[in-house]
């Protein structure tokens, strides 16, 4: 148990013969693209943590969804807005009937309509925007990650046995890794 800590001691230790000129070598890979870099990045301006990454096909589609959703809450609003003053207007008496509608139930209920829908494209941008930052943050990490380009996935016909040790027919999925290249190459 000494010689345990006197080597944990001397290894943690910087060694004297490197001077201030001289880099160590390590067997470490580098990694400078930070995870946190990213999600920063992409807090602040989304889509920018992608740029971080070099995923530049992720932001038609980020930009895409968030202008889909600005337009559509934009139209519910506008709907919402109008059947909302039709509805004060008819409960008034100031008009009798609206686009054919003369009940407040139904007005009512085609307003309370806009509405969710309204609500709905809210929390449709906020969860394109956490997941903006989630994406970002997931491909940072996997930023060094080496894809193996011979991926197989083998499926064949099997058979099990159950509990009740009873026969029963199914399908086998093998997924095959197979690299020859290491992550510190």
């Amino acid at each position: 148990m000494i010689l345990t800590c006197i080597s944990i001691k001397t290894y943690s230790q910087k060694d004297p013969a490197i001077t201030g000129d001289q880099v160590p070598i390590t067997n470490n890979l580098e990694q400078n693209h930070s995870p946190h870099k990213a999600a920063i990045y992409s807090a602040l301006i989304p889509g920018l943590g992608q740029i971080y990454n070099k995923k530049y096909w992720k932001l038609p589609v980020i930009y895409g969804l968030t202008g889909i959703f600005i337009y559509s809450f934009d139209f519910n609003n506008n709907q919402y807005n109008k059947y909302t003053n039709a509805y004060i207007d008819l409960k008034s008496n100031k008009i009798t009937n609206f686009e054919g509608y003369t009940e407040f139930s139904t007005l009512d209920k085609i307003r309370d309509n806009y509405k969710r829908n309204r609500d709905l494209n809210v929390i449709s941008l906020a969860a394109i925007y956490l997941l903006n930052v989630i994406d970002a943050t997931v491909d940072a990490h996997l930023f060094y990650y080496d894809i193996s380009e011979d991926l197989s996935l083998n499926v064949q016909p099997a058979l099990f046995n159950t509990i009740n040790n009873q026969s029963a027919a199914g399908f086998s999925l093998k997924i095959n890794f197979k690299s020859n290249k290491s992550l510190f190459d």
